[in-house]
């Protein structure tokens, strides 16, 4: 079987990592349903040459058959040998020995167990978030060779410890999201009841896991992990194939015995159910006449059941791990492109999240890296799916979970028009936040539930009281932040089309890739066909990276709040401006008035409030004659009235370049910009100059590219200008505010 694009790709980047370097132990995640084991099939074929040997370690019993039989497809050789106690473990030439992971840790006693095996054989580890177990470790820390572990979820429930100490590289397939996107899982939708009918999952143990006897005392004298589950199956996945997960054995026999009852086929699969009789009832189910299959921890990991169209969660966890296996075994593509329907009985997808939301994965321990952070779901009380808070309706039915108000035009929540009743309809029917405006305007009393409410809805940017003028004022400076923020995603988005484009296009990466070789020092070049082939696929990942980046910094622009602050900041800084024009205009200051921070007239005549305006024309002529030399540039004066403060040449120089930027001017279509009469850079896509010298302190721009701020005043002073020009500005429109050459000499 041909390998997808999305499989061929880890295959490619596993290979390379497992050749890097001596004995490399390296994580493969892909979510379940998205092949590991058929790209650990292609790999061990590769693998597998000139006598090289492998052992793939698994620890369920149920799924050695089911591995044997998926390798021997992709023409792997592949065998479960009988161990005997005392001697090495089983090996095969050009082959794979699968064995049990709880055999491995039985053997660990005096004997080489690997003894076998070299440095060049692989051990593949199913299920690798299990690899943290004592025997694991163990077995791994006297294995010579690379290591390659699969799993869909590299995730502990302690918060201290992670899988860093037993690998050392992670490699991620594509998110759920993308996968279903692509069609290879189905779209998956979750229905949960009320809180007050959900199953409890009660004490937790040592581990920080809900376990079975809590669980049970919880819900003793509570039939809603019985007859509820059955009554909620019936209300929305009547006729559907279902997999049931249970808390334990009796609770999985009492579950059947209350479908039976309703006339409904169903049986218990345990995890001591013989092989006949476990493949008699996959049979079964998969014919449809078996419509309910109940299990306790089998049907998690590894286990296919390709014909689940719904899965029903009786059992709550506090692993993630566990409730993304549970969810993933009916994500399968359907036959009739239809979806996968969770009936979520425990509050598990509360607890984690939708089975398609993006999760960033890591080695390291989860107290290391921070809460997974989740987006906030809403149950829908018409329908009773979950929904992301984000979405604003209901995905399922489309019912609205808030309104947008009519006067401040921002979408809220329903929580956020709690008050709207408070004064009937006397005024206009507003969010909260708004209440109190219309309240005022309505000539309604101001009680004190208004006052406290005026206090804790201190995230509204516009004051209550505000003048007309300056309301205007503000709301313009808020469209313009808006504005700037869609250009930035417009750029964004024209960058990650080009670069999508010449990613599928094999002889344009070339092309590139050649062109980047060449940009490197004579000695950083590759020598060799493996350093260019290792080179060029390092190169191609950065590509890939910068494509992600690209589209997570969009992502951020989406839920970004808007920088209040900044907005008030600008207003002030023009109506400071707008006063001291009309102070001029009637006689109370002049030109050579200097102005205090506050924009009055400060009577101290220090040096340190005298300056002279000019422009970057200018500037440029005095840095040739070196009267730049030893000054620091005090503010800019854009042509829309801004005026910021510089404090030095390297902020005067990033100060224009987001002018530019937000004109519309200095775009990445422009870069790299080689400043003419300079040698290097000034301002380019990536931190390095043509030579691959790298920026000596580059500073990140607004739309990210990188501005090389390693200058002197003199090169600052005359490439301001320049910059200007190459990007089609006009430098004679610009000011800058320098100290008098009096008080300088």
């Amino acid at each position: 079987m041909e390998l997808r694009k999305y499989q061929a790709d880890l295959l490619k980047k596993c290979h390379l990592a497992l050749l890097d370097s001596q004995a490399p132990r390296v994580m493969m995640q892909l979510p379940t349903g998205g092949g590991k084991t058929r790209i650990a099939g292609k790999l061990l074929f590769k693998w597998l040459k000139y006598g090289r040997k492998a052992v793939w370690l698994t620890h369920r019993r149920e799924l050695v058959t089911q591995t044997l039989n998926m390798l021997r497809e992709d023409s792997v050789r592949a065998k479960e040998i009988p161990w005997i106690p005392g001697t090495k473990a089983p090996s095969t030439s050009n082959g794979v020995v699968i064995l049990m992971a709880q055999t491995v840790t039985r053997r660990l006693g005096g004997v080489d167990i690997w003894g076998s095996y070299s440095e060049d054989d692989l051990m593949i580890i199913d299920e690798a978030h299990h690899a943290a177990a004592p025997g694991y470790a163990k077995a791994m820390s006297q294995w010579k060779g690379p290591v390659l572990g699969m799993t869909a979820t590299p995730w502990r429930l302690s918060t201290k410890e992670g899988f860093d100490h037993l690998f050392n590289g992670l490699i991620c397939g594509p998110q759920v999201e993308n996968l279903q996107s692509d069609g290879w899982l189905c779209n998956a939708k979750v229905l949960s009841p009320p809180e007050d009918e959900l199953i409890l999952g009660g004490q937790v143990d040592s581990t920080g896991e809900y376990f079975e006897a809590g669980i049970e005392e919880a819900n003793r004298d509570r039939q809603v992990w019985t007859a509820g589950a059955l009554r909620f199956w019936e209300q929305h996945a009547k006729g559907r194939p279902t997999i049931v997960y249970a808390v334990s054995v009796n609770h999985a026999k009492n579950l059947v015995d209350v479908f039976d009852d309703a006339e409904i086929p169903s049986d218990v699969l345990l995890g001591e159910t013989k092989p006949t009789e476990r493949q008699i009832m996959i049979g079964r189910f998969k014919q449809g006449n078996l419509k309910v299959l109940v299990n306790v921890a089998v049907a998690t990991e590894g286990f296919d059941l390709p014909d689940a169209s719904c899965v029903l969660l009786t059992r709550p966890t506090m692993s993630l791990a566990l409730y993304l296996q549970m969810v993933g075994r009916g994500m399968r593509p359907k036959p009739d492109s239809g979806n996968c329907l969770i009936l979520d009985m425990a509050g598990n997808t509360m607890r984690h999240g939708l089975p398609e939301e993006d999760k960033e994965w890591s080695l390291r321990p989860r107290g290391e890296i921070g809460p997974p952070g989740e987006a906030p779901l809403i149950r829908c009380e018409k329908c009773e799916a979950l929904s992301a808070a984000s979405s604003h309706k209901c995905t399922n039915c489309g019912r609205p979970f808030g309104e947008e108000c009519g006067r401040c035009g921002a979408w809220r929540a329903w929580k956020r028009w709690d008050l709207r009743n408070w004064c009937g309809t006397r005024h206009q029917l507003v969010c909260d936040f708004c209440h109190y405006d219309a309240h005022i305007e309505a000539n309604l009393p101001v009680t004190e539930e208004l006052e406290e409410l005026r206090q804790i809805t201190t995230d509204a940017i516009l004051p209550a009281d505000r003048d007309p003028f300056l309301k205007n004022l503000l709301e313009k400076e808020i469209r313009q932040a808006l504005t700037i923020s869609s250009r930035k995603e417009v750029e964004l988005l024209n960058s990650i089309k080009q670069l999508e484009s010449y990613l599928r296009d094999d002889d344009e990466m070339h092309l590139r890739y050649e062109s980047h070789i060449a940009s490197l020092p004579f000695e950083q070049r590759p020598s060799t066909f493996r350093q260019k082939a290792k080179s060029y696929a390092e190169w191609e990942k950065v590509q890939e990276d910068q494509l992600e980046a690209w589209e997570a910094e969009i992502e951020s622009l989406k839920s970004q709040p808007m920088d209040g602050a900044k907005v008030f900041s600008t207003v002030r800084e023009k109506v400071l401006r707008m006063l001291a024009t009309e102070a001029r205009e009637l006689g109370l200051i002049t030109d050579d008035t200097p102005q205090s921070a506050n924009g009055g007239s400060n009577s101290s005549n220090s040096a340190s409030g005298e300056g002279e305006w000019i422009t970057l024309f200018e500037l440029s002529e005095r840095s040739e004659n070196g009267l730049t030399d030893g000054i620091k540039p005090r503010k800019l004066r854009f042509p829309n009235g801004e005026e910021p403060a510089t404090k030095s040449w390297r902020s005067l120089i990033r100060e224009l370049s987001e002018y530019l930027i937000r004109e519309e001017l200095l775009t990445n279509e422009k870069c790299p910009i080689l400043v003419r009469r300079m040698t290097s850079y000034l301002i380019h896509r990536e931190p390095k100059h043509p030579s691959g010298r790298p920026f000596g302190n580059p500073i990140v721009l607004s739309n990210r590219l990188y501005l090389n701020s390693n200058l002197g005043s003199r090169k600052v002073a005359r490439g301001c200008a320049l910059l200007v020009e190459d990007v089609g500005g006009d430098p004679g429109q610009i000011m800058v505010q320098v100290p008098l050459r009096e008080s300088v000499t």
